[in-house]
């Protein structure tokens, strides 16, 4: 399962961080940039299990 690189952006709210995790996109919204960072990284190491359903 590959994981796209996370980017944060900041807004009229906060900071909203994207990563692309095995073809969903996760989104979480922040109040500040070291909150962001983290959340990136922590969303980018763990991508979710992979489905015990086969195609």
């Amino acid at each position: 399962m590959t994981t796209d690189t996370a980017a944060w952006t900041r807004d009229n709210e906060g900071w909203l961080v994207r990563v692309k995790v095995g073809g969903r996109i996760q989104e979480v919204r922040c109040t500040t940039e070291s909150q962001a960072r983290y959340f990136a990284t922590v969303l980018a190491m763990n991508p979710p299990k992979p489905s015990k359903l086969r195609n």
